[in-house]
């Protein structure tokens, strides 16, 4: 019962704290789960990584796995999940004494002789260190400091430098696609209701075309979306020029020329959602949603990397062509 209040947080400071770091993540903390980590825990089984999860007969994957650099939403969780299922598994070899299990978080470390060479104890669960984004830093006085601050030696980089296409935006972008039917139905009342023709639609796409093969880097947004702006700031973060066409301020604000260009798009890409981003004279998806083909869009573009190739590659074509040499 005691342990049970301390895990709510009853005259434990600090250990809701550190219980929901475990599910939100921290960006000043390494990532924790390696990529072909797997947790099975009863009917819940989550991996490899951090993205897929099996609840039963539910299946689904989180937005934030294809991230990297950081400790992600639930990482944490999942880790102390998987310690859990050890020990629980093998509660006697490792719990020689039941009723030490609601002593409080401390550490200590001694030398040969048994001295204490450093000691830290706190009231709390879970918060057995003074810094527990990362809990052996007290350990650089006595070790290799990366070592010290990343013992699993997984990625490391706050996340990177690059934090645009993440956060809250990015489940409601992949849920874009499930909006697909609703936006084709509306582009076709839209141009019932303006008048637009064939003609208008024919000649919308030949002036898309020309500015995707007149520009590397080509994204085509409304005013007032936050995906749109969410683009471009993730083109701008990877230090890429592009060229804008601004549509108007949203879908239901568009004019009959606008509504042309819109169809036009959704004609050429199959998608029905802006932003529209085009690398290269090849259409790449929009933020977070990725083209029929498979592409996966701009935002996992840039957390793989591959962003940054496909610009420059763009931008020279004496690198497109080195990397087809390399290829043949």
């Amino acid at each position: 019962v005691n342990y049970l209040a301390m895990c709510a947080g009853i005259a434990a400071p600090g250990t809701l704290k550190e219980i929901l770091r475990g599910y939100f993540g921290d960006m000043s903390a390494p990532e924790r789960f390696k990529d072909d980590d797997i947790v099975k825990a009863g009917f819940i089984e989550i991996g490899p990584g951090v993205g897929p999860v099996k609840i039963g007969p539910l299946a689904y994957s989180n937005w934030w796995g294809d991230e990297k650099g950081y400790q992600r939403p639930v990482e944490l969780a999942t880790v102390r999940l998987k310690s859990m299922v050890e020990v629980l598994t093998k509660w006697d070899k490792y719990v020689s004494d039941p009723t030490t299990i609601d002593r409080r978080g401390a550490t200590y470390l001694f030398d040969e002789n048994g001295e204490v060479l450093y000691e830290y104890q706190h009231p709390g669960v879970l918060t057995y260190s003074e810094t527990m984004a990362r809990p052996l830093s007290f350990l650089t006085p006595y070790i290799n400091k990366d070592i010290a601050l990343n013992p699993l030696g997984l990625a490391d980089t706050g996340g990177g430098d690059n934090k645009r296409g993440r956060g809250f935006l990015k489940p409601a972008g992949k849920a874009m696609s499930l909006l697909k039917p609703f936006f084709t139905a509306e582009s076709s009342f839209q141009a019932n209701r303006l008048d637009i023709e064939s003609s208008d639609i024919v000649s919308a796409r030949k002036e898309v075309e020309d500015i995707v093969s007149e520009n590397p880097v080509v994204v085509i947004t409304y005013s007032l979306s936050p995906f749109s702006s969410e683009a471009k700031a993730v083109l701008e973060e990877a230090g890429c020029d592009y060229k804008e066409v601004e549509l108007g301020p949203e879908w239901f604000l568009l004019g009959k020329e606008a509504s042309a260009k819109r169809i036009a798009l959704l004609n050429m890409t199959g998608q029905s959602s802006l932003p529209h981003v085009f690398i290269g004279g090849k259409h790449i998806g929009g933020l977070f949603t990725g083209t029929p083909e498979g592409g996966p869009g701009l935002a996992a573009l840039k957390e793989s990397g591959e962003l940054k190739d496909l610009v420059a590659a763009a931008s020279d074509p004496k690198v497109e062509n080195e990397k087809e040499k390399v290829v043949v």
